[in-house]
């Protein structure tokens, strides 16, 4: 799953890339993927096909292009989705679900590996399109917001919820799931289960400086093209996590800080985390 760093890595390269392109067609090859937000296929073609990328924001790990004229284009990566940019005349993969392409040369591809892609993307009005992603209000973003870290405390205070799930509720801190929450509770050394309203000073600071040094550290090894942040990203060749991941995906090896083994602990359906039982408490 792409999170926050990956997909920053991308706005600034769709920002260089994109923005100030205008879309000349669109092939969609699944329907699912524009299901969420159109009847069919043709409705997202003909909202699409001719308008122009003004802007690239994004807000946790939704991107948003701004179409002008009060339409956002938003693209969910879902689990395992990715970007490339590629050639007008590149021939689609076989995992490559939406194509866009533009009057001045290049293209879009949208793909993802899975027999049920869980990428969406659809057009909305540019008002209320962070909630139409699915985005909660008052969720925040840890690198667009940049709170300091007296206000990252009374937010998790308000919050009151165990660390873990804190960090990947979309509704509370956009932008997080389960690869790099893991890695900054590893790096404050606090437990998955630590209630969050129960927090020290010491320990609000430990995990603020966690955050950004998790988040920063991730962006750059991300890369720096749209080939280059995706999910496959976080496994190399033979099937190892990715060198910069101090603990997720590393049940069993010898934790970086104490060397006791790393812990996989289901939380709830579908939700695990990796954790050490010696040195984070």
């Amino acid at each position: 799953m792409l999170e926050l760093p990956e997909v920053e890595v991308l706005r600034k390269e769709l920002e260089k890339e994109v923005a100030g392109k205008r879309i000349k067609d669109v092939e969609v090859r699944s329907p699912g993927v524009v299901r969420p937000f159109h009847r069919n296929r043709p409705d997202f073609t003909k909202a699409l096909e001719g308008r122009k990328v003004e802007a690239v924001r994004r807000r946790g790990r939704m991107l948003f292009l701004d179409l002008g004229e009060g339409a956002t284009w938003i693209i969910d990566p879902g689990e395992g989705g990715s970007l490339h940019r590629e050639t007008a005349a590149e021939e689609l993969a076989e995992d490559t679900h939406l194509a866009v392409r533009f009057t001045i040369g290049g293209a879009l591809h949208l793909s993802e590996a899975a027999e049920e892609p869980t990428i969406r993307t659809g057009i909305v009005p540019t008002e209320g399109a962070e909630e139409a992603a699915g985005i909660g209000p008052d969720a925040i973003d840890l690198l667009d917001d940049n709170p300091t870290w007296m206000e990252f405390g009374r937010f998790l205070a308000a919050a009151n919820k165990p660390l873990k799930l804190l960090l990947v509720d979309q509704q509370i801190v956009a932008g997080l799931g389960p690869v790099y929450s893991d890695e900054i509770l590893w790096e404050a050394g606090l437990r998955h289960d630590h209630p969050s309203a129960q927090l020290s000073t010491q320990e609000i600071r430990r995990l603020y400086r966690a955050t950004q040094e998790v988040i920063v550290a991730a962006m750059k090894a991300a890369g720096s093209s749209l080939d280059d942040a995706e999910a496959e990203s976080m496994i190399d060749d033979d099937g190892e996590v990715a060198e910069h991941l101090r603990v997720y995906g590393r049940d069993g090896l010898p934790c970086p800080r104490c060397r006791r083994p790393i812990k996989r602990t289901r939380l709830r359906k579908g939700v695990y985390t990796y954790h050490c039982e010696q040195c984070m408490i």
